[in-house]
């Protein structure tokens, strides 16, 4: 570093304002926005790209990696880190032989610096299904068809546009001085030429594109504020069905900064002992009114935006990593819970459920064998609820694990019953104690033929090879009384008791 970058010394006093200064300016604000963060305490590590001119005055790509330890009392002690020398990255993506990011974003800064009259358009491209068709064939037949879509997106480009290929299977287009009639009819000629299947070295695979669209200066000024609003735009485009093109606007924005924000509250969240969650208790009944237990149901109260639902922030939690620690948080509250509840009914039993991330945890088992122990209740009292739609594809691969819950002395309950497309198949063969039937299908009972027939033969289909069933979802008494002469094992709905917290639970169904 000392002779690359003709450094004063290897003991530097203010290093950080010293290398500073040799960023390159279009890096300084990525570079100065990471050691800030460090600085005021937003976060304990970073990593950052950047280019620094060497003693020769070239620009040399480094990555910089940081990580802040702190003392018992949580003052900063020590920032160490190391930085590494990528070289001068090559321009141009070795697969497609196109211009790759970094050339990407330097002819973007290029246009706004110079800003056009006739504005400029950024255009990201996404392939859907390339995992797919990477499980189909392989890897290397997946990097050949990137290299078509590339072709393709070149040939079909209106005069004026440039292809860069960035990360993965996404690609970037600037047109300058591009029209939204303009890009509507380039993805229009795209998405025909990927409306059928392709061939490649005799082998047939299909793909489409979706594609999210952003114009200077309308949508924003400079290369970053661009690109996020194009992100934004593939990304909701991805989200509503694919195989279209998004075009920016504020209300797309919307819900893609809020889970932003709420990703990196929920971060805080986790890292401060889950701050802020809670789990609320929903009773589950014999048909003859007798409290059998309760399913453990996770709650999280924000403190800028309130309530947030459970269907969000779980969600959010699986995509970013986070749901095996929460996972482990929320056992074992349910677990404690448990032992106060037994103490008062000794016959209550606790239903938890495992998110499908959880169940690639290969410490998992161990972990709940452990947590019973610390908490000193007995696996029997413990049910541990898992989906049919995550269920039933991967049956095979889970059996043992399956197995293994079920020989600690857990119960298996698979959820939903009855949304998935393999209901039947799943019911030979899948190891579960418990089946829980939709609401789903409860709604219909009163009404429909079907609904009716479908939970009166799977109560009785269950009862035959042993497994004990759980109707969710009794919301009125017409309901309850359709299901009386069905046989059910357990009842569980509004009807018969909301979700409550520990301290309303015991007084109301204890």
């Amino acid at each position: 570093m000392v002779d690359e970058f003709d450094l004063p010394g290897r003991v530097i006093a203010n290093a950080a304002a010293v290398w500073g200064a040799k960023v390159h300016p279009n890096d300084k604000q990525a570079f100065l926005e990471a050691n800030q963060e460090i600085t005021d305490g937003r976060a304990d590590s970073h990593c950052v790209e950047y280019r620094a001119c060497n003693r020769h005055g070239e620009w040399v790509w480094m990555r910089c990696r940081g990580h802040l330890e702190r003392d018992a009392g949580g003052e900063p002690v020590l920032f160490a880190g190391i930085i590494t020398n990528l070289g001068k990255k090559n321009k141009v993506d070795h697969l497609t032989g196109v211009f790759n990011k970094f050339e990407f974003e330097h002819e973007v800064r290029r246009l706004l610096d110079a800003q056009p009259r006739e504005g400029v358009c950024v255009l990201l491209f996404g392939i859907d299904g390339l995992k797919r068709i990477n499980g189909l064939y392989n890897r290397l037949f997946g990097d050949e068809v990137i290299r078509i879509v590339c072709q393709k997106l070149q040939t079909l480009a209106p005069p004026g546009g440039t292809v860069f290929r960035l990360d993965g299977d996404e690609f970037g287009v600037v047109l300058r001085g591009g029209t939204l009639r303009a890009v509507q009819g380039y993805f229009g000629a795209v998405q025909q030429a990927f409306s059928t299947q392709q061939t490649f070295d005799g082998s047939k695979f299909f793909c489409t594109l979706s594609c999210g669209c952003a114009f200077a200066p309308h949508d924003g000024t400079t290369y970053l504020g661009l690109l996020k609003c194009a992100s934004s735009a593939l990304d909701h485009a991805k989200r509503h069905g694919k195989n279209r093109m998004e075009v920016f606007s504020s209300a797309i924005l919307g819900p893609a900064e809020r889970a932003m924000e709420l990703t990196e509250l929920l971060r805080e969240s986790i890292e401060n002992g889950c701050n802020g969650f809670s789990l609320h208790y929903q009773p589950v009944f014999s048909p003859d009114g007798r409290l059998c237990g309760a399913e453990a149901l996770s709650r999280w109260q924000c403190a800028r935006f309130g309530s947030v639902p459970p269907g969000e922030f779980i969600a959010l939690l699986e995509k970013n990593g986070m749901i095996l620690s929460f996972g482990r948080w929320a056992f074992r509250q349910a677990v404690r819970q448990c032992a106060v509840f037994l103490d008062e009914y000794p016959a209550f039993s606790m239903a938890v459920n495992l998110s499908c991330l959880q169940l690639e945890d290969p410490t998992l088992v161990e972990y709940l064998a452990q947590t019973l122990r610390e908490e000193g209740v007995s696996a029997e009292h413990i049910i541990v609820e898992l989906t049919e739609s995550y269920l039933a594809p991967n049956l095979e691969r889970l059996s043992g694990l399956l197995a293994q819950m079920r020989g600690l002395g857990l119960r298996v309950a698979m959820d939903d019953f009855g949304t998935g497309y393999s209901s039947l198949s799943v019911l030979k063969h899948a190891p579960v104690d418990i089946v829980k039937i939709d609401r789903s299908f409860v709604q219909g009972l009163c009404g429909s033929a079907f609904d009716h027939s479908f939970v009166h033969l799977m109560v009785e289909l269950c009862h035959s090879v042993g497994i004990r069933v759980c109707v969710e979802g009794v919301e009125t008494t017409a309901e309850l009384a359709a299901l009386q002469p069905f046989g059910a094992d357990y009842l569980q709905g509004f009807l018969l008791g909301h979700p409550e917290p520990a301290a309303r639970f015991a007084p109301l169904f204890l």
